[in-house]
C-alpha cells in the first residue's frame, strides 16, 4: 500500500509501491456491484467477454486512432500477465529480446522465462533515459527478435516523441522486429508530453506492433487485475489464447465488467486523479531543485521520480543506491526502491501517488539523508 506504514515502532512512508493512493471512481465500483449481483459470476470466454473487447477496441480508437477488431484483443488478468502471453508466444530459446534500460522490473526475468536472453542497452541521464538508434543499431544481432519499449516508462518517467518513436520503429521494421509497446500509463501524461503508439506511426509499423496495457495505472484499478495484448497477428492471438486456456483461464467475470465500464469513461471522469499528479510532480521537482550530487528528468508520464545520486555515492565512496537506501528505510523510515532492481545501481524510484502528507515527511527525510 502507496500509504505511511508501522514497522518496529515507527513510521515508515512507503514510496517504494507502484499503486496509486486512490479508489476507482463511483460508475466502475457500481458496475462491479451490479454484475456481482446480478450474477456474472462465471466463466467467460478465455479471451475475455466481447463486451469488453469491444471497449478496448474503441478506447484504442478514440485515443490513439488505432483500428482493432475484437478477435485481435486478449484479455489476459492485468498487463503484466499479457506481456508474460506474449513473450511466451514470441520467444524462442536463444532469442534476443533488446531492452533498454532503466526497465521495469518484471521484463527481464519474464524474458528468462519464455527461454530468450535479454540484451541490456542502457540509456544514461543525459539521454533523458530513452533508447536511441545508435544504441539500438549496435544492440542488434542474428538472433534478435524483439525489441521492447516502454512509454511513458516505469520507473523513470519518461515518455517518446513522435520524431523518436519513428526513427527507432524504422530500425526495428528494417530488420524486421517485432515491438512490444507497454502503454499501461498512456493517460497519465504531463503537458506538453502527449503519448504516440509504435502501432499508430504506419501500417507497417501496425502490423509488426503488440500493444500492451491494462486499467490499473489510468483508473487506479491495481488489484482489479485486467490487462489486453492488441495485435492484428492472429498466430499471436491464436497462440495466446491457448496459452491462457492452460494456465489462468479467463480473467474474473466481475472485474471484466467493470473494466468495461472504465474504458468507455471521457477523460473528465479521472482528470482528478492526473490534477493530484501533476501536483505532487511539482513538489517532487521543487525539492530536489539545487541538492547536490543528485540529477532527475522532470517525469513527462507515469508517476515516479528517478532520482540519480552517483555524485552522493561518490562522495560516500559507494557503487550503487542499495545500501543507502537500506540506510533511508533504517534510519529515516521512508521505503524507496533502489535502482539496481531496474538496471540502474546509481539511481532510486520514488512513487509519489501517494497522500499528500506521506509525500511532505517522506521527501523532507529523503532530502536530509540525501545531504548527509
Amino acid at each position: 500500500m502507496a500509504k505511511s506504514l508501522q514497522a518496529q515502532g515507527q513510521t515508515v512512508y512507503n514510496l517504494a509501491s507502484g499503486e496509486p493512493d486512490m479508489e476507482p471512481v463511483a460508475a466502475i465500483r457500481e458496475a462491479a456491484a451490479q454484475a456481482a449481483m446480478a450474477g456474472h459470476s462465471k466463466y467467460t470466454q478465455v479471451s475475455g467477454t466481447l463486451a469488453l473487447r469491444q471497449a478496448v477496441t474503441r478506447a484504442l480508437l478514440r485515443d490513439q486512432g488505432l483500428a482493432y477488431q475484437p478477435d485481435q484483443i486478449v484479455i489476459s488478468s492485468g498487463a503484466k500477465h499479457a506481456l508474460f502471453n506474449a513473450f511466451q508466444c514470441l520467444l524462442n530459446p536463444g532469442d534476443e529480446a533488446i531492452l533498454p534500460a532503466p526497465y521495469w522490473v518484471s521484463y527481464p526475468e519474464q524474458i528468462k522465462l519464455a527461454g530468450g536472453r535479454a540484451v541490456i542497452v542502457p540509456a544514461a541521464v543525459e539521454q533523458a533515459y530513452k533508447l536511441t538508434p545508435r544504441s539500438l543499431q549496435q544492440a542488434l544481432s542474428p538472433h534478435s527478435r524483439l525489441l521492447v519499449l516502454n512509454s511513458p516508462n516505469n520507473p523513470t518517467g519518461a515518455v517518446y516523441s513522435e520524431e523518436e518513436l519513428r526513427a527507432l520503429v524504422g530500425l526495428a521494421l528494417e530488420h524486421k522486429l517485432t515491438i512490444i509497446s507497454d502503454e499501461v500509463y498512456q493517460q497519465v501524461l504531463y503537458p506538453p508530453a502527449r503519448h504516440v503508439s509504435p502501432a499508430s506511426l504506419s501500417a507497417a509499423a501496425f502490423q509488426s506492433t503488440v500493444v500492451i496495457s491494462g486499467v490499473s495505472k489510468s483508473y487506479a484499478m491495481t488489484g482489479w487485475r485486467i490487462g489486453y495484448l492488441a495485435s492484428p497477428d492472429r498466430a499471436l492471438i491464436q497462440a495466446a489464447t491457448a496459452l491462457q486456456s492452460q494456465t489462468s483461464g479467463n480473467p474474473t467475470a466481475v472485474a471484466q465488467r467493470a473494466a468495461e465500464v472504465a474504458w468507455d469513461l471521457p477523460a473528465e471522469a479521472t482528470r482528478h486523479q492526473l490534477a493530484a499528479f501533476t501536483s505532487r510532480r511539482q513538489r517532487v521537482l521543487a525539492a530536489f531543485d539545487g541538492v547536490a550530487g543528485v540529477a532527475m528528468v522532470p517525469p513527462a508520464g507515469a508517476f515516479y521520480g528517478f532520482l540519480s545520486i552517483s555524485g552522493c555515492l561518490r562522495r560516500w565512496h559507494e557503487q550503487s543506491a542499495d545500501a543507502f537506501c537500506e540506510r533511508l528505510l533504517t534510519e529515516q523510515g521512508v521505503a524507496v526502491v533502489p535502482g539496481s532492481a531496474f538496471g540502474a545501481p546509481d539511481a532510486i524510484r520514488f512513487s509519489f501517488a501517494v497522500a499528500d502528507e506521506v509525500l511532505t515527511a517522506a521527501l523532507t527525510r529523503l532530502v536530509e539523508a540525501l545531504g548527509r
